[in-house]
Formats: C-alpha cells, sequence, structure tokens
C-alpha cells in the first residue's frame, strides 16, 4: 500500500505539470465515460431493475392474442370472467387500465395520468402503503360508488410536500370530489415502466373517468384493461397455462361475437416483461443500439488514452532506461505508469459523472411532445457510479498497459548512449497509428449511421398525413355524462363549435371521437360485406372507425371526393345507419364502381352516402388502409377531439379555443390543448430521437478520433523537427514543408476511412429494417460522410504541420545541437 500510495503521488506530479496532455486525455476519457455512464443510467432503469414487488417471478401478465391483435388486454367483463374461472391456479389476480384525468386547481387545470384498478391489485403485487390505506376489495363493489384515490408517492411528495395530513383530503377530478384514503410505497411506480401514475382510483368509477355511452363496466368490446395474476404456492406456470387455455375454450363458445375465434392466450412472468410484449422488442433494440454506439464512443475515447500514453512512454524511454540501469525493476516501473494511466482515468471519471448528469438531465427535460409524460428514475445511483468507477479503473488499466510495456522494454545501454532519443527512424506502422485507423474507422461508421437515420427521418417529414395539413388548434375534452345525456351532450358540442368559430382567423371547426395517428388508442369494428368471406376463423373484417361531426372534413382537410357529408337534419339518431368510408376501403369491396348506397353489416345494416380521400390511420408510414366515419349523431360519445382550422398561427389559438371552450361550460374536462403539428409529431418523434441521438455521439466520436489525430501529427512533427530545420535550411519551401508533414496523418484518416466504409456497408444492411423511405446504400450518405471525414482530418494534420513549417530554421538546428 505504501508504494502504491507512493506511486500515486508520483504520478499525480507528472500529470500536473503536463497540464495540456492530462487536459485533453481527461476530456477525451470523460466524453466517452460520461456517454457510457448516462445510456447505463437508462438501461438499468427500464431494462435491468426487478419490478419493485413482492415475489415477481411468480406474478404472470395475462393477455389474449388474434392475427389481429397480438397481446390484446381484457375488456372487464372479460377479466370478472377470468377471475372466476382461474381462481384455483392463481391466489389473486387484478385488471388495471392507464387514463388521463385533469385536476382542477382553481382557473388551471392540471392533467394527470391515472391509473384504475380493481379490488386486488395492491395485494396481488404485495406492496404496502407509505401513508394511510390503499385500495381494496371494498372499493371494487358499486359502479360509480367509490369516489376514493390513492396518491403515487411522488405525487404525494410534488403536491402535498409528503404531509400526513392530505389523507382525507379531497382530490377534484373530472368535475368530482374523490377523497385521498392512502399513498403508494415509494419503491412502486405503476404497471407500465416509465408512465408513473400520479393517481390511483378503483376501475368502479371507469364511467365517471371517462364518460362514454356504452357502460364500459359490462361492455365486452373494450379491450383496455391489463391482467395480472399471481400463482398459488406450489401451482406451475403450465398448470396455469392449461387452467387458462380451458378459460379461452369456454370463452370462445359462450361469447362468439366477442371473443378471438382463432386466437390464443399468453402468461409472461412479471419479472420478463419490460413494459408490454409489443414495446420491449422495440425498447430491447434501441438499448442495444444506443449501448453499442456508446461503447465505440468509449473505445475510440480509450485509443485515445493509449495513444497519448504511447508517445509519453516513447518520450520517457530514456528516464526509464537510467531508473533501470540502476537498479529499479521493470515490474515496478509498468505497476508506476499503469498507476499514471488509471489515475489519470480516475480523473476522467470525476469530470465524466458531472457530463452524465447533465446528459440525463437534457434527456429527461426535453419536450418530447409524447400524449403521456414519460417518468424514468434515471438517478446516478450506486450501482450506475460503480459502473462508471469500474469502466474508469479497466480502461486505465487495459488501455495503460501497451505503453507500459513498451515503455520498460528499452535497450538500457543504447537509450542512454543516444541522446536524441527522439530522433532515428520510425516505423511506418506503429501501435499509435493502428489505433488512429481504428479510431477513424469506427467514427466513419457512426456517421455514416447517423445520416442514414437523419435522411430516414426526412423522408417522414415529407410523408403527406392526408389531414392536418393546415394551421388547426386541437382540443381534447368530455363532458359530463352525470350532467349531460346524449341529446343534451350533442347540443353542448354543438354550442361549443358556434363560439369557437366565431373566433378571429377560425375557418372551420369539427369534432371527432377518436383523431387519426393517435398513438393511445385506436377503435374499430367488425364488418361483413356481401359477396366477400371472412378470414378463417373470424366474424368479420376488422375495419378502424370513429365517430365525426360533418364540420370534421373541412376542419381537417379531408374532403369527400363522392357523395355527400353527413347532415343533421336527415342522419337523425333513430334514422337509417350511415357511414362515409375512405377510398382505399371503395377500391377494396367495390372496385370499379360506385359504393354510394351500398350496404355492409356491422351491428346493423349501414348505408354508404359518401367516399374521403385516404389519411394515415395508425402510423405514418403504414401502408394505406380501411377506414369509416359514422355520424356523431347517430353514435353519440362523450370524449372527443375538436379541430378549429384556422389561418394564422395555431400556437396563439389553443389558448383562445380554451377560453372559449370555459365560457360555454365551466365544468367542461378538458383532457388537453394543443395543435396539430404537436399531434403529428409524436409520430415523427422514434425518427427524429433516433437521428438526434446517433448524430450527437457521431459528432462526439468523430471530435475524439480527431483529436487522435491531431495527437500523432503533433508528435510527428516535433520529433521531425530537426529534418524540417535542414529541409528549410537547403531551400524547401513551407507548402512542400506542410505537405510532407501532413502525409502520414492524412494516410491514417484515408486508410481509417477506406476500412470505415467497409463497416458502414455492412452495418446499413443490418439497419435496413428500421430505415423508411431510404435504401441501406445510400448514395448522399455515402458520399457526405467520408467527404466530410477527410476533410476534418486534413485539418486536423493541417495545423500542427502549418505550424511547423513557419519555424525559424537556425533556432531549431541550434537548440537541437
Amino acid at each position: 500500500m505504501d508504494r502504491l500510495l507512493q506511486d500515486l503521488r508520483y504520478a499525480l506530479r507528472r500529470l500536473s505539470k503536463r497540464p495540456g496532455f492530462t487536459l485533453i486525455a481527461v476530456l477525451s476519457l470523460a466524453l466517452g465515460i460520461g456517454a457510457n455512464t448516462a445510456i447505463f443510467s437508462l438501461v438499468q432503469a427500464v431494462l435491468l431493475r426487478d419490478p419493485p414487488i413482492a415475489e415477481p417471478d411468480r406474478v404472470v401478465e395475462v393477455y389474449q392474442s388474434s392475427p389481429d391483435h397480438s397481446y390484446m388486454p381484457f375488456s372487464i367483463p372479460d377479466f370478472r370472467d377470468f377471475q372466476r374461472a382461474t381462481d384455483r391456479v392463481f391466489s389473486s389476480s387484478h385488471g388495471s387500465g392507464l387514463t388521463v384525468v385533469p385536476r382542477e386547481l382553481g382557473d388551471r387545470v392540471e392533467s394527470l395520468v391515472g391509473e384504475m384498478v380493481t379490488g386486488d391489485y395492491f395485494s396481488t403485487l404485495g406492496l404496502v402503503p407509505a401513508a394511510g390505506r390503499l385500495l381494496g376489495r371494498n372499493d371494487d363493489v358499486s359502479p360509480g360508488g367509490h369516489a376514493v384515490i390513492v396518491l403515487s408517492y411522488d405525487y404525494w411528495t410534488r403536491a402535498y410536500q409528503r404531509d400526513p395530513a392530505a389523507i382525507g383530503q379531497d382530490l377534484r377530478i373530472n368535475g368530482r370530489n374523490y377523497t385521498i384514503v392512502g399513498v403508494t410505497p415509494r419503491v412502486y411506480a405503476g404497471a407500465l415502466r416509465g408512465l408513473a401514475p400520479a393517481v390511483y382510483v378503483p376501475i368502479m368509477m371507469i364511467n365517471q373517468l371517462q364518460p362514454a355511452v356504452d357502460d364500459q363496466l359490462a361492455s365486452r368490446g373494450d379491450h383496455g384493461t391489463f391482467v395480472r395474476a399471481r400463482l398459488r404456492p406450489g401451482v406451475t406456470r403450465a398448470q396455469a397455462d392449461a387452467a387458462i387455455a380451458a378459460f379461452a375454450t369456454d370463452m370462445r363458445v359462450r361469447h362468439r361475437d366477442n371473443w378471438p375465434q382463432n386466437g390464443q392466450m399468453h402468461t409472461i412472468a412479471l419479472s420478463d416483461l419490460i413494459v408490454n410484449p409489443m414495446l420491449d422488442r422495440f425498447i430491447i433494440l434501441a438499448a442495444g443500439l444506443l449501448t453499442i454506439v456508446v461503447g465505440l464512443v468509449l473505445l475510440i475515447a480509450c485509443a485515445n488514452l493509449a495513444s497519448f500514453l504511447l508517445a509519453q512512454a516513447r518520450d520517457r524511454q530514456r528516464e526509464i532506461a537510467i531508473r533501470l540501469a540502476i537498479g529499479a525493476s521493470r515490474g515496478g516501473l509498468v505497476r508506476q505508469l499503469l498507476t499514471e494511466s488509471v489515475a489519470l482515468s480516475l480523473v476522467g471519471c470525476v469530470v465524466a459523472v458531472g457530463l452524465a448528469k447533465l446528459l440525463l438531465w437534457s434527456l429527461l427535460n426535453a419536450d418530447l411532445a409524447l400524449p403521456l409524460p414519460v417518468t424514468i428514475d434515471a438517478t446516478l445511483n450506486p450501482t450506475v457510479l460503480g459502473f462508471a468507477l469500474a469502466v474508469s479503473i479497466v480502461a486505465g488499466l487495459l488501455f495503460g498497459l501497451a505503453p507500459a510495456l513498451q515503455a520498460t522494454r528499452a535497450d538500457v545501454i543504447s537509450t542512454i548512449k543516444n541522446e536524441n532519443t527522439g530522433g532515428g527512424p520510425t516505423r511506418r506502422i506503429t501501435l499509435r497509428s493502428s489505433l488512429v485507423v481504428g479510431q477513424v474507422a469506427v467514427s466513419l461508421v457512426l456517421m455514416v449511421t447517423a445520416g442514414l437515420f437523419l435522411r430516414s427521418m426526412s423522408a417522414r417529414q415529407t410523408i403527406d398525413p392526408g389531414f392536418g395539413n393546415a394551421p388547426t388548434a386541437l382540443l381534447q375534452f368530455s363532458a359530463s355524462a352525470e350532467k349531460y345525456n346524449e341529446a343534451e351532450a350533442l347540443l353542448l358540442v354543438k354550442q361549443l363549435e358556434e363560439r369557437i368559430a366565431q373566433l378571429a382567423g377560425v375557418q372551420a371547426v369539427g369534432v371527432t371521437g377518436n383523431l387519426h395517428l393517435n398513438t393511445l388508442n385506436t377503435s374499430n369494428t367488425p364488418i361483413n360485406v356481401a359477396g366477400f368471406e371472412p378470414p378463417k376463423g373470424e366474424n368479420g373484417f376488422l375495419v378502424d372507425r370513429t365517430q365525426v361531426d360533418a364540420g370534421f372534413f373541412d376542419a381537417a382537410g379531408i374532403p369527400i371526393v363522392r357523395g355527400r357529408n353527413f347532415n343533421e337534419s336527415i342522419d337523425r339518431p333513430g334514422s337509417p345507419s350511415v357511414a362515409i368510408i375512405n377510398q382505399v376501403m371503395a377500391d377494396r369491396f367495390w372496385p370499379g364502381q360506385d359504393p354510394i348506397g351500398r350496404t355492409f353489416r356491422g351491428d346493423t345494416t349501414i348505408t354508404i352516402i359518401g367516399v374521403a380521400r385516404n389519411a394515415k390511420i395508425r402510423t405514418l408510414g403504414e401502408e394505406a388502409r380501411s377506414f369509416i366515419y359514422v355520424p356523431l349523431s347517430q353514435r353519440p360519445t362523450y370524449f372527443l377531439t375538436l379541430l378549429a382550422r384556422s389561418t394564422g398561427n395555431a400556437e396563439s389559438l389553443v389558448p383562445q379555443v380554451l377560453t372559449a371552450a370555459r365560457e360555454v361550460d365551466r365544468d367542461l374536462i378538458i383532457v388537453e390543448a394543443k395543435t396539430m403539428d404537436r399531434h403529428l409529431a409524436i409520430m415523427l418523434l422514434p425518427a427524429r430521437l433516433a437521428a438526434v441521438v446517433f448524430g450527437a455521439f457521431a459528432s462526439l466520436a468523430l471530435v475524439i478520433a480527431l483529436v487522435g489525430v491531431y495527437g500523432v501529427v503533433s508528435y510527428a512533427v516535433s520529433r521531425r523537427m530537426r529534418e524540417v530545420g535542414i529541409r528549410m535550411s537547403l531551400g524547401a519551401r513551407p507548402v512542400q514543408v506542410v505537405r510532407l508533414l501532413m502525409r502520414d496523418g492524412f494516410t491514417l484518416v484515408g486508410i481509417g476511412g477506406a476500412i470505415g466504409i467497409a463497416l458502414a456497408l455492412l452495418t446499413a444492411q443490418v439497419l435496413q429494417s428500421v430505415l423508411y423511405g431510404v435504401e441501406p446504400i445510400d448514395p448522399l450518405t455515402f458520399t457526405v460522410g467520408p467527404a466530410l471525414l477527410l476533410a476534418v482530418g486534413a485539418l486536423a494534420a493541417w495545423i500542427p504541420a502549418r505550424k511547423a513549417s513557419r519555424v525559424d530554421p537556425a533556432r531549431v538546428l541550434v537548440s537541437e545541437r
């Protein structure tokens, strides 16, 4: 330990005497380690933490599946049947669903993520309250009769500063007071990672929280309830799967119209889930790509460290030879040199932790235009800090070993005799040169990858969604089912539209029950068309649909290309059911024919009165899909989105629309107010994030690699200054000297670039499935990336060469004497 401390003190003294070298090495390492630490923190928060519940491996999530809906949640009645049919294999089970609830705070509204839960929710998970009590079976008895609420620990902290007196107070949401009865434990953040609810309410209040025409507690068509169950002691997963299969068979017989006839049921251990089976593969892919990218950045940074240490080792050959000559052991010198490299990496680790905190703050506080707030506890906890420390120590030891071994391998006698240890011929291919070639190659791979994602994002931005091209304000709201009946709710909507239409610049106003490209909700219905046989095992063709009024098409910018629009005086409640279909559906079922007047069968016989232009329904990159618009007057709903198309600025229109809505009904439940651009931005978010993240890390890698190029050329120039002085004394021009000194550095960039292009070609093929609108071998990307690399590499080589060409030959020769 005494020797180690002595080596450490000596290492710190040497680093302090070379501040330029130390600063560049520390920053290079800090960038690489900081990026890795930040990403590891995210990965640990999302992928590596066990669910904070008792025996998570004994808890399973249960899903229905069918060819059209893989891993589909349950309806509430289906869950109740499941609970009764499987109580022999599960000790308890629960259902839950996410919602957004507006909390009324005087003259403003705070949108909260809420989770609606059945009575066994908290007992199934084995949770205990931080304060008060949690919801139980007594809160899961009477529809609409349990106006109680449990706060999350985080929201209790933010809104009530952990005041125990909050228990028993009222919290007003959706126009109704709910009594706070408890607080969840601090470690629990809801059923879905990243979407931490602020409040938990009994699912018996779903009709009050999400007003709808149909009773959602009785409807089997609403599949929004996620089911978890805890295995009884001694029961295996195989036994549970057998019981679930028997339940599914029984449901197919008893509820043929509402249960997938050729579907299966799946159980997945909670410990094997991240968020949802449908999303997990994308999360793992994204995490894997990020980990590889930041790992490459760290590799480039460590290569710089090795390169710097190799240069330093060469300069210290005479010192080390003398120490060996007077009796120092090679092992002791290697230990000392490794101590220096580890000390350097540990200083880099300290800086890296600060950079990681800054990067995490930037990522978690970015305005991502998400429909729900994402909450990830990606703090720099002891595990993350331990990771940073371990990476730093390993980097220092691993990449300091080769320089230490090379420095102590000197021929003692010849090195001591050679006063100019920096002179003499050098090898064309050195370890330092190889490191620079590798850095440049990896940087080019990252640059090409970033370019492909950037081009993919650009291609997605040019997609015409088929609606919302004009400045438009959106208002998601819900009328209170307790305050308005269906007819009164329709009258309220009309009054709201008339009031907003009076705002300056508003050209058209309309409403819809479910706006296109809504990531949180899709509604479909099975239909049958004469002359077409449904898919095998299915009751009909599943087609997406929504309710709209006559003003929707003009407000959304979706023209009706054939037939007529809805008319409230004709398409009244009780009159024959009508619909407007899109062009895709017309071409699919009535190719080359006029679909106006044709009928199809849903829950009733529906007559087609119009055909609308196609619009994107679920995703921007989807193939065109069939869609049905039904009149709001015939199928009313309490939850609506209002569109106000304007000639002016949509951002400034949003608060005006919100104020106007409050003037019509101060108790109107406002869920969200935003612009159409912000709504559409959600679809572009994955591509935009990929382009930004890969672009940022590619730029970082390029900077670190070019520091390496600069270092190699600078070091080579410093060792050839005597040669430069002689050449210039004999009449060499500065441009010739610059060309000579740049040649080696530029050659390394060229070799690295060639290798990088080959690797980038392979990487592009792997990424083909996640790119849109761009070929993997994109000519523009594969031209601009290498050209930029060569240009910046040439600059990194030119700067030290240019500086050397300006020296006074006489002074150089005198100093080298």
